[in-house]
């Protein structure tokens, strides 16, 4: 226990740096105080190195407001306001039309039809059979035309090519043989007349009967026939023999070959029906109605052809739209059902009659040739009434809002930017859109990344 002159003494904890005469005597404290003292020197030793330890800490790092600055910039991109032609439009809805309907009749009539080789639906392409017509009598009546024209060829070809040696020298014999014929005739015709003289002499004397002159007069009547008969075949032989030797004649010549040439028409001709017994499609397009039955007698129409090389678009515009639209105006066609068809066509016609029930005209619009396009489809059409320069700027660079407004964040010079209200107009081709007002030509706003900013923040641009 210590002693009690001593509990109420304090001791200083620098007591050991203090110079009086009392501090250079240890024998006073008592071990509990010097504890204390060791335990006071070392607590203020480590808040020492602490502070210390943190002040250096601090040295090197940057201060609080550039910490932040870099931690709130936003990596954006930019997009730039230009001013770009905008085309004011009216949208409407129609439907294709076949701008034709084609009536197929029969190119042959009397013919039964063997085969039909389409229905009403089917599409069918330019020179495509739609049905076949009995040939068989015309096969055979060209065969025999074919046969006709052949024999009339020949025959022109003999003639052309003149008469052979053969024939000339065998109807010159016959000439020699003509006139011998007649030589002989006349001296049998000589000799007849000499004895009808002398038996008329006789029979004036009465040395022979009147029978027996009878006789010889009928003799030399025949012997005078003889003669005529052999000098008409000496002609006909001389005839021959001069024909062959001239050649045929030029009317000979012009007979044979109209007579070939009318064969070869007659073929031509036979030909002709045959290829008609085949119905082929005039154009490509959609049968829309089949007439043509198997075993008929083919006359008249049997199919009807939507002709789908000339398609319109109707399209149904309200009446207090008409007066803004023009012939030859553009029309920009899309297709619900078919994305990727984009076409363009221009206004042909406006029917002046308007529906009494809807209040609704139909504007006539010639399509283009494409395989996407049927009759009966369904399509949206933008008529182009005017072309006027505007502000345009990226759609996807526009934010809509809660109430129905819509603003940008526009870029600042200090890299900052400011939330800019903006009316907005027509949406317009690659993914543009108008912008009315609230900017100017070659404002710089936040395309990408603009939906994690507020006004004034500072941005960062990639």
């Amino acid at each position: 226990m210590p002693d009690d002159s001593t509990k109420d003494v304090e001791p200083s904890p620098f007591s050991e740096l203090d110079h009086s005469p009392r501090s250079a005597e240890p024998s006073h404290l008592v071990p509990a105080e010097f504890t204390k003292l060791l335990l006071g020197v070392g607590l203020g030793i480590a808040i020492t190195l602490a502070a210390t330890y943190w002040l250096k800490l601090a040295a090197n790092r940057p201060t609080l407001t550039s910490v932040n600055s870099a931690s709130t910039a936003t990596s954006v991109t930019l997009a730039t306001v230009t001013v770009a032609p905008i085309q004011r439009t009216l949208a409407a809805t129609g439907t294709v039309v076949a701008a034709e309907m084609l009536a197929i009749l029969s190119p042959s009539s009397g013919l039964q039809i063997d085969q039909v080789l389409v229905e009403e639906g089917d599409l069918v392409m330019q020179g495509q059979v739609l049905a076949v017509l009995d040939s068989k009598v015309l096969q055979a009546q060209l065969r025999e035309a074919e046969a006709q024209v052949q024999a009339a060829a020949a025959k022109l070809a003999e003639l052309q090519s003149g008469s052979r040696i053969e024939e000339i020298n065998r109807a010159r014999a016959e000439v020699r043989s003509a006139e011998a014929e007649v030589a002989r005739s006349e001296s049998d015709l000589t000799l007849a007349n000499q004895r009808v003289l002398r038996n008329q002499t006789l029979a004036r004397e009465g040395a022979i009967a009147t029978d027996r002159l009878d006789e010889v007069l009928n003799q030399a009547r025949s012997a005078e026939a003889a003669l005529s008969q052999a000098k008409a075949m000496l002609q006909q032989a001389t005839q021959q023999l001069s024909e062959l030797e001239a050649g045929p004649r030029p009317e000979v010549l012009a007979q044979a070959e109209a007579q070939l040439e009318a064969n070869r028409q007659r073929v031509q001709t036979l030909q002709a029906q045959l290829e008609d017994t085949q119905v082929l499609a005039p154009r490509s397009g959609k049968i829309a109605e089949r007439l043509a039955r198997v075993g008929d007698v083919a006359s008249g129409q049997l199919f009807s052809l939507i002709d789908n090389q000339r398609l319109e678009l109707h399209l149904e515009l309200p009446e207090t739209q008409l007066a803004q639209v023009r012939l030859q105006q553009g029309v920009q066609i899309t297709s619900d059902a078919h994305p990727n068809l984009r076409l363009s066509g221009r206004v042909q016609a406006i029917d002046p009659l308007i529906d009494p029930k809807t209040r609704m005209a139909t504007v006539e619009v010639f399509l283009p040739d494409s395989d996407l396009l049927q009759p009966g489809m369904f399509l949206r059409g933008a008529i182009i009434t005017s072309t006027t320069p505007g502000i345009t700027l990226p759609a996807a660079a526009v934010l809509p809002q809660p109430d129905g407004s819509h603003l940008v964040y526009r870029l600042n010079p200090d890299q900052t930017v400011t939330a800019q209200p903006v009316e907005v107009g027509e949406l317009l081709p690659n993914q543009q859109i108008e912008i009315k007002q609230g900017l100017t030509k070659n404002d710089r706003v936040v395309l990408k990344g603009a939906a994690y900013l507020k006004d004034g923040d500072r941005v960062e641009i990639n």
